[in-house]
């Protein structure tokens, strides 16, 4: 397989397209992880009115970013940050989905959604260093604060309106439907 080379104009002129490409396409496919992980835990809070429930969904959707999240920037600077991606993301859509499927049954336990919440923290620890890379090398040096500004901003909006927006499809569907 023979690899193409551009040129540092070439880079500078046609950077903005596959960018903003992989930026939005990450931006939704985030708001859309932040809305299921806070509609679950709040699924979990409606359901059975306990705060050691509501505690514990809470930290096992945590625990794996927080514990393993400095040791796995390290490996994912080591590996294609594509795949990483791709993997995380898909993996995180087939516990999704598997988890609607149990929904969809009628055999959803709170356990269920432990694991559920387990898989997707682990795979947004995967997910999360390889984004924040790889948006930085596809940018100009240049445009870098642009780029982490624009990174900040998303995680912001993310952080302050993916939790409501889970918490009234909740309201005005079902949990499969929104995990769906």
């Amino acid at each position: 397989m023979k690899i193409q080379t551009i040129s540092s104009e070439e880079f500078l002129l046609h950077w903005k397209p596959k960018f903003f490409a992989i930026f939005i396409g990450q931006a939704f496919s985030l708001f859309g992880s932040s809305l299921v992980q806070f509609a679950l835990v709040w699924h979990l809070t409606r359901e059975t009115g306990s705060a050691t429930v509501l505690a514990t969904a809470t930290l096992i959707a945590m625990l794996p970013q927080i514990v393993l999240g400095p040791f796995i920037g390290a490996l994912v600077d080591r590996w294609n940050r594509r795949v990483v991606m791709i993997v995380a993301d898909g993996s995180i859509a087939l516990t999704t989905l598997a988890l609607a499927g149990i929904f969809w049954m009628g055999t959803a336990q709170i356990w269920h959604i432990y694991i559920v919440l387990l898989l997707r923290s682990l795979g947004g620890a995967f997910h999360a260093p390889a984004m924040s890379a790889s948006t930085s090398l596809m940018a100009p040096k240049e445009q870098l604060s642009r780029v982490a500004g624009a990174r900040q901003t998303l995680q912001g909006l993310i952080m302050t309106v993916a939790p409501p927006t889970g918490a009234v499809l909740l309201e005005l569907t079902n949990t499969q439907s929104v995990l769906a």
